[in-house]
């Protein structure tokens, strides 16, 4: 008889919601994330980032790729992943330096084959995008009466997430395509305060709060041709087209003073706007990568991706941001087979480097963001090639001209890759 293992399964549903709750909390503290729907988070694993996010022709049938939702068709046995980020951040603008850290679950997710080699599924919940700064900037006014200096504060917190389940299907020996289903939900609130030194005067506060809760599609093809002593070429290609997001949106203006306590108190409301319904835009984007392999012992490839966020819209009004490339190469490299008796032989080494240019054009200037990425792969199973990732992520994004910010960042990600056989024949005599 056939007996499905699903011991798993409780502890995969009870992590994704605690994850849900997590994702909801701002995981980034860059002052660019005050921009457009923020900061866009890595959409994949710590095994990825080792290679620079090169992942649009991978395949591999121990590891989950989200990226291209068309390698799930090469699942053969079930697989979970599970992660989490840690980033110094070293920011600069002229001659003010600032230093801070960062924590956040990075992804949690699940894969298996429907039919071996031939149709795979996977669901799970990985971050969308994150807003996290607090930014002040100080003046003063001098009346007839009296003076007061003043602090103008800006300042951002949440995030969006999404929840996915993807499928994907050979429909030739080299052809597979594949689909992902997004719900993206969460939301944002961006704050703008003016606050006086003289408590004679009225604070104000501004705030906006955009909550979003949608569906929206990603496709993938993926193109795998064998060649000769184990080794292939695959290239993939994806697409989402420009979809439209259902969203809520809340608006609030008061009027407060600081207590001796330091809390506010509040003196009238000025303007309230609940519930407001609308749409976000969420743009057309499109990519196409490639990798070389041998099978269980190295991976080469090269990623190229665009998305066109000069069409995103946000309750009707644009934002004025530009359409962004990126551009990664990265690879991986195992010394030995996976049987070796020799375990520094058997470790999965990766390495790889990237340039994104970002939405952001400020002062004229755009915002790159370029780095190198090292990694590898513990095994922790000779069977199925579980392993425990690390990934060390080395970047700059900004400039210190036109007055902007120069952020330079280190990037720690650990992930869990488990594999493990769930149908099971048992024999009995």
């Amino acid at each position: 008889m056939r007996k499905l293992q699903i011991k798993f399964l409780p502890l995969f549903i009870l992590l994704s919601l605690i994850s849900g709750l997590s994702y909801s909390q701002n995981s980034t503290i860059s002052p660019y994330s005050r921009f457009g729907i923020g900061d866009l988070t890595f959409n994949g694993f710590a095994y990825q980032r080792g290679m620079a996010g090169m992942a649009l022709g991978y395949t591999n049938p121990s590891t989950i790729n989200v990226n291209n939702p068309a390698s799930y068709a090469y699942d053969s046995i079930m697989i979970m992943e599970i992660g989490a980020n840690g980033e110094c951040l070293f920011s600069r603008q002229n001659d003010i330096s600032t230093f801070g850290l960062n924590a956040d679950l990075n992804a949690l997710a699940m894969a298996f084959p429907i039919v071996k080699n031939k149709l795979g599924f996977s669901f799970g919940i990985i971050p969308f995008s994150s807003t996290g700064y607090n930014i002040i900037s100080k003046s003063s006014i001098d009346t007839l009466s009296t003076k007061s200096d003043i602090n103008y504060i800006y300042k951002g917190t949440g995030g969006y997430t999404k929840y996915y389940l993807g499928a994907g299907l050979k429909i030739t020996k080299s052809l597979s395509v594949g689909v992902n289903a997004n719900y993206l939900f969460g939301n944002v609130i961006n704050q703008r305060k003016q606050e006086f030194a003289n408590n004679i005067f009225f604070n104000t506060n501004y705030q906006d709060e955009l909550s979003l809760s949608d569906f929206y599609f990603e496709y993938g093809l993926n193109w795998k041709h064998s060649l000769k002593n184990d080794k292939s070429i695959a290239i993939g290609i994806t697409g989402s087209p420009s979809q439209r997001i259902t969203a809520n949106r809340n608006l609030l203006w008061l009027n407060y003073k600081k207590a001796a306590t330091g809390f506010d108190v509040i003196k009238d409301t000025v303007f309230l706007s609940l519930d407001n319904q609308g749409e976000v835009v969420l743009p057309l984007s499109y990519g196409i990568g490639f990798c070389v392999s041998k099978s269980n012992k190295w991976n080469y490839g090269a990623d190229v991706k665009i998305q066109n966020w000069s069409e995103y819209e946000s309750f009707g009004e644009k934002d004025n941001l530009n359409n962004s490339f990126s551009l990664s190469a990265g690879g991986s490299y195992i010394p030995n087979n996976l049987l070796s008796s020799k375990y520094v032989s058997r470790i999965e080494y990766r390495f790889g480097a990237y340039y994104n240019k970002s939405y952001l054009n400020l002062n004229n200037s755009d915002l790159n963001d370029v780095g190198i990425c090292l990694g590898f792969g513990l095994p922790i199973k000779r069977s199925f090639q579980s392993k425990v990732n690390c990934s060390l992520q080395f970047g700059k994004r900004g400039t210190l001209n036109d007055n902007l910010i120069r952020e330079q960042y280190i990037r720690l990600s650990i992930g869990l890759t488990f594999n493990e056989v769930w149908f099971i024949k048992k024999k009995y005599d």
